[in-house]
């Protein structure tokens, strides 16, 4: 076996790079035994530490083989991995300084394959930072969580507890891994559990490919909430330790920008002290706070047409960007200090609000929830916050939601550059054809302004509406109509999207897959999921869900007040057990169910068919029997 070394390295580099556009193989295992070995720095970042373990992992749940993980500072002998910047890739030429934000590298030299990106580093500076983002409970910190990485893969437990990278932390390398093992290894993460991993089998393995450089098509990708009965299941009721792994697999995180309700502390900090956080307060300022206004702090509205409020808060967002950190529950992260009310329309009462709110008092669109009868009164408190922090701050940008009465654009003035916005969008709700028309007017100026624009989506309906436990909807399978709306935001250059919560198993790893390229086609992942998935059982799995998603998504199965009303709707119990889950499609969803559990030819697709059985079927069963059984009574 031929020796390296790092001066060796150097003519071998030069030489890969002129090969680079050629599509070189190596072989990574031989009957089961390693042939290459992963090559990690001295002090390597938590993602190129990450990415070593997760390589090493599959790559032995496709061949057996258990590659050793060495420093750069060792001999090694044939193809190596080269797994983020290290002297060993530094030596050839390549290091994260040339990359773009998320972006990675995938390189096929002669000596090996180099696996990298840019990553964060773990510095005092960098631990500091602050922040706190769309899910606004866990601040910046808190994302970098510890696990049982041996646990979380099935291994033996407390052989590897790390710290992963933050989901806002730059994790190139990660990137790459990940990318890697799905391009050219053929790893599919379709849940968090092993039962949910789909690997190829070769006890003698070898890749081959050409370069790959990119990044993430979404700058921001965010969506971790998963409480709901169908995923779970469909999942395999996966661990804390689990989720988290998953996240970074399917690589949520990203930029770092925040928008959620921002003023929940303003309480503490201006109105009286609160024993239990003393700290936050600074002085009393009954005049922030909403006339004839009452309640807690995640109720009582400010004055939103105050000067001396507007100079506070401007004085919090410099605050922020200075690096003197949040104060209480504020929502702020890299470039990003957001701006957006509590979560009712009890608006203040004195004369200077009540005159603005008048002039919006008919932008109202049918009985939709997104309208504008708060348009001008709340774009204008944040014009006026955005207009003083960009005296002092360019290039830093106030964020904002575009939600409920006010999710209308305003229309005689124009918001400053750095206003960011994000428009809320009930996208799992579109079979009310009349909901999405609506929205995607709204959506449609807000786009053509030239301003950074996220978007907020609705993927806890319909199941959100279910956890009080008394109903069971309809599952909200729609795969194809998910697709059309993230190929349109990727078509109009929004930046990213925030899931409000995760629809089913297929809806989500889709939507994930199509963030990070939404060139693909649905039609391609829907197939690919369903014969390496469920084997044998595929064909009536897919069956089974191409019903329950057409049905779901076709306006002529819902009451004809749903097509014809300019009106929110949701499901509710009638909808689901009266139009949808209707005794002929039950019928038929149920013969499906029953063929795909007598294909199945192995124990691992009997497994998996039945956390669909258990997760849908069942639960969908229930649900009918419980509906018919109360009116009965």
């Amino acid at each position: 076996m031929k020796v390296f070394t790092l001066r060796m390295m150097v003519l071998l580099g030069v030489l890969g790079m002129e090969a680079a556009s050629m599509a070189l193989e190596h072989t990574l295992a031989v009957d089961g035994q390693p042939r290459a070995t992963i090559v990690i720095a001295r002090n390597p970042t938590p993602s190129a530490r990450l990415a070593s373990l997760e390589l090493r992992h599959h790559i032995a749940r496709i061949s057996g083989a258990v590659l050793p993980i060495v420093l750069d500072s060792e001999k090694v002998g044939g193809p190596c991995l080269y797994v983020g910047e290290s002297d060993a890739t530094r030596v050839i030429g390549l290091d994260a300084a040339g990359l773009k934000p998320q972006e990675y590298l995938i390189r096929f030299i002669p000596q090996g394959i180099v696996i990298l990106g840019r990553d964060w580093r773990d510095t005092p500076k960098n631990r500091a930072e602050a922040g706190r983002g769309t899910n606004w409970e866990t601040p910046l910190a808190g994302w970098r969580q510890v696990i049982d990485y041996s646990a979380a893969t099935g291994e033996s437990s407390g052989k590897d507890r790390i710290e992963l990278p933050g989901l806002f932390d730059e994790q190139g390398t990660c990137y790459a891994a990940y990318d890697f093992l799905e391009r050219f290894c053929g790893v599919r993460w379709y849940g968090p559990t092993e039962l949910n991993i789909v690997t190829p089998s070769k006890p003698t393995f070898a890749v081959q490919g050409d370069e790959v450089r990119r990044a993430p098509a979404f700058a921001y990708r965010d969506g971790i909430g998963a409480g709901y009965p169908i995923v779970i299941a469909q999942w395999n009721d996966p661990t804390p330790d689990q989720r988290n792994l998953y996240w970074r697999r399917l690589r949520v995180g990203g930029e770092k920008w925040a928008g959620n309700h921002s003023f929940r502390s303003f309480q503490d900090r201006f109105l009286r002290k609160n024993p239990d956080h003393p700290e936050l307060f600074e002085k009393e300022r009954p005049d922030f706070f909403g006339q004839g206004t009452k309640g807690g702090p995640n109720e009582r509205q400010l004055c939103y047409t105050n000067p001396d409020l507007v100079a506070q808060v401007a004085q919090d967002a410099r605050d922020f960007f200075d690096g003197k950190g949040l104060k209480g529950s504020q929502v702020a992260m890299g470039d990003y200090f957001a701006l957006i009310p509590l979560d009712n329309n009890r608006w203040c009462k004195c004369a200077r609000c009540q005159a603005v709110l008048k002039r919006d008092r008919y932008n109202r669109k049918g009985r939709f929830f997104g309208n504008g009868t708060a348009t001008h009164y709340w774009f204008g408190f944040v014009n006026a916050v955005a207009k003083e922090v960009a005296k002092t701050h360019p290039g830093k940008y106030i964020s904002t939601l575009a939600y409920d009465v006010y999710s209308i654009a305003p229309e005689d003035f124009t918001l400053e550059p750095n206003v960011a916005v994000a428009p809320c969008l009930q996208t799992r709700n579109y079979w009310a054809p009349r909901i999405k028309s609506h929205e995607h007017a709204f959506y449609e100026k807000w786009v053509a302004q030239d301003r950074p624009i996220h978007v907020w989506n609705y993927y806890n309906f319909p199941e959100e509406w279910t956890l009080d436990g008394k109903w069971r909807c309809f599952p909200g399978f729609s795969a194809h109509m998910l697709a059309e709306e993230i190929k349109m935001y990727h078509h109009d250059h929004v930046r990213g999207v925030f899931l409000c919560g995760i629809g089913e198993q297929v809806d989500y790893y889709l939507t994930m897959k199509l963030y990070d390229d939404p060139t693909r086609n649905v039609d391609e992942l829907l197939h690919e999921f369903f014969t390496s998935y469920f084997g044998a059982a595929g064909e009536p799995m897919a069956r089974f869900y191409s019903l329950i998603e057409t049905t779901y998504s076709s306006p002529e199965n819902y009451p004809e007040e749903v097509r014809t009303q300019n009106a929110q709707y949701h499901q509710n119990e009638r909808i689901a057990w009266e139009f949808l889950g209707i005794e002929p499609r039950m019928t038929a969803l149920g013969l499906l169910i029953a063929e795909a559990e007598k294909r199945a030819a192995n124990d691992l697709e009997r497994k998996r068919v039945q956390t669909w059985k258990k997760g849908v079927w069942d639960y969908m069963v229930k649900g009918r029997a419980d509906y018919y059984g109360k009116k009965a009574k």
